[in-house]
């Protein structure tokens, strides 16, 4: 019964994937602002709705008004859905280069003008943190996991500095986020799903890079502040599972 389940839910996944994709291909053409709102977000819902997936959300009032970064862990490909679900907003993800070739996701990324970067410390990818660095002011908020990669076990990996060097530099607020859940749904690697699962979310306080000095030092320590409160939060959410 949990095979058939599964294949269910990937054939759900797959159709709805390529549903909304369409949707966000066509929406680039006449509506590009606004494709997260026509295209992305029904995708999470759906996406989640088709795998057996309930949200257990808290901490949307922390969102500022003023554009931010959210920096979440990064557990499963799940997150995507998630937390293009759960984001009441327009925003910007950054994302590794390779998304950019998957048909549907990566076409209604690249044609929404989300970032690819490498993370490899090419010049490329130093550009495209210049250029968030000068359009994060202005918005959309940009979305992005600093471990930058997903972790196997669910432990948060070592971070990367991009995102607090985009932090530092822009001045613009840090909002941590806690996804837990997504690798009890599938695993890295694995095509099986395990369906009827509960991922909850965590929307922690943001974090003002301004109240940091500015350089290497602001950097690290922010970066170290970001860590310890997700580190917290994700022993809180654990210990309630």
């Amino acid at each position: 019964m949990n095979k058939v389940r599964s294949i269910l839910a990937i054939i759900g996944l797959s159709f709805f994937t390529a549903f909304w994709g369409s949707v966000g291909v066509i929406a680039s053409l006449f509506a590009r602002g606004h494709i997260i709102k026509l295209s992305v977000r029904p995708w999470g819902k759906t996406v989640l709705w088709a795998c057996g997936v309930r949200l257990n959300v808290n901490g949307t009032e922390n969102f500022p008004d003023a554009p931010f970064i959210v920096m979440f862990n990064h557990q499963s490909s799940f997150d995507i859905p998630v937390f293009s679900a759960v984001l009441p907003f327009e925003w910007k993800a950054v994302m590794k280069r390779e998304v950019a070739s998957i048909p549907f996701v990566g076409w209604v990324s690249a044609l929404s003008g989300h970032y690819f970067v490498a993370r490899d410390g090419s010049v490329g990818d130093t550009n495209k943190v210049r250029e968030i660095i000068r359009k994060i002011k202005k918005g959309p908020s940009v979305v992005l996991a600093p471990e930058g990669t997903r972790s196997e076990d669910g432990e948060l990996l070592p971070f990367k500095q991009g995102g607090f060097l985009m932090a530092s530099l822009s001045r613009v607020p840090v909002v941590p986020m806690i996804i837990w859940g997504g690798k009890d749904i599938t695993k890295k690697g694995s095509y099986e799903l395990n369906t009827d699962r509960e991922i909850v979310v965590r929307i922690l306080p943001p974090v003002n890079p301004s109240s940091f000095p500015k350089g290497k030092e602001g950097i690290e320590k922010l970066e170290s502040l970001i860590r310890e409160r997700m580190l917290c939060e994700v022993e809180k959410v654990r210990s309630k599972r």
